[in-house]
Protein backbone atom coordinates (compact mmCIF):
# COMPACT_ATOMS: atom_id res chain seq x y z
CA UNK A 1 0.00 0.00 0.00
CA UNK A 2 1.07 3.54 -1.12
CA UNK A 3 1.90 5.46 2.05
CA UNK A 4 1.83 10.07 1.39
CA UNK A 5 5.20 11.41 2.98
CA UNK A 6 3.44 12.72 5.82
CA UNK A 7 3.17 8.76 6.93
CA UNK A 8 6.88 8.22 5.85
CA UNK A 9 8.11 10.79 7.99
CA UNK A 10 6.31 9.49 10.74
CA UNK A 11 7.86 6.21 9.89
CA UNK A 12 11.43 7.05 10.12
CA UNK A 13 10.33 9.53 13.31
CA UNK A 14 10.31 12.55 11.60
CA UNK A 15 7.64 13.98 14.61
CA UNK A 16 5.74 17.32 14.28
CA UNK A 17 7.97 20.44 16.31
CA UNK A 18 4.89 20.34 19.17
CA UNK A 19 7.39 17.27 20.30
CA UNK A 20 9.88 18.48 22.92
CA UNK A 21 13.77 17.12 22.89
CA UNK A 22 15.66 17.89 25.83
CA UNK A 23 13.47 20.40 26.95
CA UNK A 24 13.38 22.32 23.70
CA UNK A 25 12.12 22.15 19.44
CA UNK A 26 14.78 20.52 17.46
CA UNK A 27 15.67 24.12 15.32
CA UNK A 28 17.27 23.67 11.91
CA UNK A 29 17.56 27.36 11.35
CA UNK A 30 16.22 30.58 12.15
CA UNK A 31 15.16 34.08 9.79
CA UNK A 32 17.45 37.40 10.38
CA UNK A 33 16.27 39.86 12.82
CA UNK A 34 14.44 42.36 11.58
CA UNK A 35 14.11 45.71 13.71
CA UNK A 36 10.61 48.27 14.11
CA UNK A 37 10.78 51.58 15.06
CA UNK A 38 8.11 52.16 17.86
CA UNK A 39 7.14 54.83 20.43
CA UNK A 40 8.60 54.70 23.86
CA UNK A 41 6.83 57.30 26.69
CA UNK A 42 9.48 58.82 28.99
CA UNK A 43 9.74 58.42 32.57
CA UNK A 44 8.33 61.28 34.40
CA UNK A 45 10.53 64.83 34.16
CA UNK A 46 13.25 62.84 32.07
CA UNK A 47 12.74 64.64 28.43
CA UNK A 48 10.31 64.55 26.43
CA UNK A 49 6.87 62.54 26.72
CA UNK A 50 7.58 60.11 24.12
CA UNK A 51 10.36 59.37 21.86
CA UNK A 52 11.17 56.84 19.08
CA UNK A 53 12.78 53.27 19.80
CA UNK A 54 14.00 50.95 17.43
CA UNK A 55 13.28 47.33 18.38
CA UNK A 56 14.63 43.99 17.80
CA UNK A 57 11.86 41.28 16.30
CA UNK A 58 13.18 37.63 16.61
CA UNK A 59 13.19 35.75 12.75
CA UNK A 60 11.44 32.99 12.45
CA UNK A 61 12.44 29.54 13.86
CA UNK A 62 12.37 27.28 11.16
CA UNK A 63 11.93 23.58 12.35
CA UNK A 64 11.46 19.97 11.65
CA UNK A 65 7.77 20.02 11.14
CA UNK A 66 8.84 23.18 8.72
CA UNK A 67 10.77 20.56 6.72
CA UNK A 68 7.96 18.61 6.83
CA UNK A 69 5.42 20.94 5.48
CA UNK A 70 8.22 22.07 3.14
CA UNK A 71 8.61 18.60 1.27
CA UNK A 72 4.95 17.75 1.05
CA UNK A 73 4.34 21.11 -0.99
CA UNK A 74 7.03 20.30 -3.43
CA UNK A 75 5.97 19.86 -6.72
CA UNK A 76 7.18 16.78 -8.65
CA UNK A 77 10.12 18.02 -10.46
CA UNK A 78 11.21 20.15 -7.54
CA UNK A 79 11.14 17.00 -5.18
CA UNK A 80 13.49 15.11 -7.63
CA UNK A 81 16.21 18.09 -7.27
CA UNK A 82 15.93 17.59 -3.67
CA UNK A 83 16.48 14.05 -3.72
CA UNK A 84 19.62 14.40 -6.16
CA UNK A 85 20.80 17.17 -4.14
CA UNK A 86 20.67 14.82 -1.31
CA UNK A 87 22.23 12.41 -2.99
CA UNK A 88 25.30 14.64 -3.94
CA UNK A 89 25.87 15.07 -0.63
CA UNK A 90 26.11 11.14 0.50
CA UNK A 91 22.60 11.02 2.21
CA UNK A 92 21.10 8.24 0.13
CA UNK A 93 24.53 6.72 0.98
CA UNK A 94 26.30 4.00 -1.67
CA UNK A 95 23.52 3.03 -4.31
CA UNK A 96 23.61 0.90 -7.24
CA UNK A 97 21.04 2.63 -9.86
CA UNK A 98 20.39 6.64 -9.46
CA UNK A 99 16.22 5.69 -9.72
CA UNK A 100 17.37 4.04 -6.29
CA UNK A 101 16.41 8.20 -4.56
CA UNK A 102 12.64 7.98 -5.64
CA UNK A 103 12.08 5.65 -3.01
CA UNK A 104 9.92 6.80 -0.21
CA UNK A 105 11.46 5.24 2.50
CA UNK A 106 15.26 6.00 1.52
CA UNK A 107 14.03 9.06 1.08
CA UNK A 108 12.47 9.98 4.49
CA UNK A 109 15.51 8.42 5.80
CA UNK A 110 17.91 11.14 3.17
CA UNK A 111 16.10 13.73 4.47
CA UNK A 112 15.87 13.11 8.68
CA UNK A 113 19.77 12.73 7.93
CA UNK A 114 19.70 16.55 6.38
CA UNK A 115 17.56 17.58 9.50
CA UNK A 116 19.59 15.78 11.90
CA UNK A 117 22.66 17.75 10.85
CA UNK A 118 21.13 20.76 10.44
CA UNK A 119 20.14 21.02 13.85
CA UNK A 120 23.07 19.74 14.53
CA UNK A 121 25.33 22.44 13.02
CA UNK A 122 22.62 25.40 13.67
CA UNK A 123 22.81 24.41 17.56
CA UNK A 124 26.94 24.80 17.31
CA UNK A 125 26.90 27.99 15.13
CA UNK A 126 28.54 26.49 12.37
CA UNK A 127 25.52 27.03 10.37
CA UNK A 128 24.36 30.35 11.14
CA UNK A 129 20.88 31.67 9.90
CA UNK A 130 19.13 29.19 7.14
CA UNK A 131 22.76 28.32 5.77
CA UNK A 132 21.51 24.71 7.13
CA UNK A 133 18.52 24.01 6.19
CA UNK A 134 18.08 21.64 3.70
CA UNK A 135 15.99 23.41 1.03
CA UNK A 136 16.43 23.78 -2.70
CA UNK A 137 16.75 27.56 -1.52
CA UNK A 138 18.64 27.62 1.00
CA UNK A 139 21.74 24.94 1.94
CA UNK A 140 20.76 23.31 -1.51
CA UNK A 141 20.33 26.88 -3.54
CA UNK A 142 24.17 26.10 -5.31
CA UNK A 143 23.16 22.56 -6.22
CA UNK A 144 24.62 21.58 -10.07
CA UNK A 145 24.65 19.39 -12.26
CA UNK A 146 28.45 18.84 -11.97
CA UNK A 147 27.78 18.11 -8.48
CA UNK A 148 25.79 14.95 -9.19
CA UNK A 149 28.06 13.88 -11.60
CA UNK A 150 30.76 14.31 -9.32
CA UNK A 151 28.54 12.19 -6.42
CA UNK A 152 27.74 9.66 -9.07
CA UNK A 153 31.37 8.60 -9.23
CA UNK A 154 31.51 7.78 -5.57
CA UNK A 155 28.03 6.79 -4.55
CA UNK A 156 27.03 4.84 -7.48
CA UNK A 157 28.89 1.92 -7.84
CA UNK A 158 27.54 -1.23 -9.61
CA UNK A 159 27.27 -4.40 -8.21
CA UNK A 160 29.48 -7.49 -10.10
CA UNK A 161 27.50 -10.25 -11.21
CA UNK A 162 27.93 -13.84 -10.05
CA UNK A 163 29.55 -15.76 -12.87
CA UNK A 164 29.72 -19.71 -11.84
CA UNK A 165 33.30 -21.50 -13.87
CA UNK A 166 34.44 -24.93 -13.52
CA UNK A 167 36.53 -25.88 -10.52
CA UNK A 168 40.19 -25.57 -11.15
CA UNK A 169 40.90 -28.73 -10.58
CA UNK A 170 38.40 -30.29 -12.86
CA UNK A 171 40.37 -27.90 -15.19
CA UNK A 172 44.01 -28.52 -15.00
CA UNK A 173 42.66 -32.76 -14.86
CA UNK A 174 41.31 -32.18 -18.40
CA UNK A 175 44.42 -30.10 -19.78
CA UNK A 176 46.65 -33.13 -18.54
CA UNK A 177 44.29 -35.64 -20.54
CA UNK A 178 44.23 -33.41 -23.59
CA UNK A 179 48.00 -33.99 -23.62
CA UNK A 180 48.44 -36.92 -23.20
CA UNK A 181 45.78 -38.18 -25.90
CA UNK A 182 47.22 -35.30 -28.30
CA UNK A 183 50.48 -34.46 -27.96
CA UNK A 184 51.38 -37.67 -25.58
CA UNK A 185 53.07 -36.02 -22.99
CA UNK A 186 52.61 -34.10 -19.91
CA UNK A 187 52.11 -30.86 -20.42
CA UNK A 188 54.59 -27.77 -19.61
CA UNK A 189 53.79 -25.44 -16.43
CA UNK A 190 53.63 -22.46 -18.85
CA UNK A 191 51.71 -24.65 -20.89
CA UNK A 192 48.94 -25.23 -18.25
CA UNK A 193 48.57 -21.59 -17.19
CA UNK A 194 48.01 -20.77 -20.69
CA UNK A 195 44.99 -23.37 -21.46
CA UNK A 196 43.39 -22.45 -17.75
CA UNK A 197 43.49 -18.96 -18.80
CA UNK A 198 42.28 -19.42 -21.90
CA UNK A 199 39.37 -21.62 -20.49
CA UNK A 200 38.55 -19.23 -17.21
CA UNK A 201 38.73 -16.70 -19.72
CA UNK A 202 35.76 -18.05 -22.21
CA UNK A 203 33.87 -19.18 -19.09
CA UNK A 204 33.70 -15.50 -17.45
CA UNK A 205 32.95 -14.23 -20.64
CA UNK A 206 30.18 -16.57 -21.36
CA UNK A 207 28.68 -15.67 -17.87
CA UNK A 208 28.50 -12.10 -18.76
CA UNK A 209 26.66 -12.72 -22.01
CA UNK A 210 24.21 -14.37 -19.99
CA UNK A 211 23.41 -11.35 -17.75
CA UNK A 212 21.71 -9.85 -20.81
CA UNK A 213 19.59 -12.66 -21.33
CA UNK A 214 18.48 -14.58 -24.57
CA UNK A 215 19.82 -17.70 -25.81
CA UNK A 216 23.86 -18.59 -25.38
CA UNK A 217 25.81 -21.35 -25.72
CA UNK A 218 27.44 -23.30 -22.97
CA UNK A 219 31.33 -22.93 -22.89
CA UNK A 220 33.19 -25.96 -25.46
CA UNK A 221 35.93 -26.59 -22.95
CA UNK A 222 37.38 -29.95 -24.92
CA UNK A 223 37.66 -27.49 -27.75
CA UNK A 224 39.29 -24.95 -26.53
CA UNK A 225 41.88 -27.17 -24.93
CA UNK A 226 42.57 -29.44 -28.20
CA UNK A 227 43.24 -25.73 -29.57
CA UNK A 228 45.64 -24.66 -27.11
CA UNK A 229 47.54 -28.26 -27.27
CA UNK A 230 48.15 -28.42 -31.27
CA UNK A 231 49.02 -24.61 -31.14
CA UNK A 232 51.92 -25.25 -28.50
CA UNK A 233 53.22 -28.37 -30.35
CA UNK A 234 51.89 -28.02 -33.86
CA UNK A 235 54.53 -30.56 -34.94
CA UNK A 236 53.99 -33.78 -32.68
CA UNK A 237 50.22 -32.98 -32.86
CA UNK A 238 50.45 -33.74 -36.49
CA UNK A 239 52.35 -36.45 -35.63
CA UNK A 240 50.58 -37.86 -33.06
CA UNK A 241 47.62 -37.49 -35.57
CA UNK A 242 48.85 -39.30 -38.25
CA UNK A 243 50.03 -42.35 -35.56
CA UNK A 244 46.68 -42.61 -34.28
CA UNK A 245 45.41 -42.84 -37.67
CA UNK A 246 47.83 -45.42 -38.67
CA UNK A 247 47.04 -47.57 -35.56
CA UNK A 248 43.40 -47.37 -35.89
CA UNK A 249 43.65 -48.23 -39.68
CA UNK A 250 45.99 -52.17 -38.58
CA UNK A 251 43.25 -52.26 -35.84
CA UNK A 252 40.64 -52.34 -39.35
CA UNK A 253 42.69 -54.34 -40.85
CA UNK A 254 43.57 -56.99 -38.32
CA UNK A 255 47.20 -55.82 -37.83
CA UNK A 256 49.30 -54.95 -34.69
Amino acid sequence: MAINLEQLFDSVGMTANTDIYNGQTVVLGQEESTYQTRMQESEFGQGPIRFEVEVEVEGDKFTEDDLREYVVGLQPDELETLQLAMFAEGYYGTIEDISEIQDPIETGKALRGAARDAALTFEQGLTPGMEGVPTLDKRFASFTIEDLDAAKNKYLQSKSPTIRVMPASAVDRMVEDTWKQLLGRKPTAEERRAAFGAVRAAQIAGGNAMQGGGVIESVDVTGILESQAEAADPDRAEAMSLSNTASAFKRVLGLR
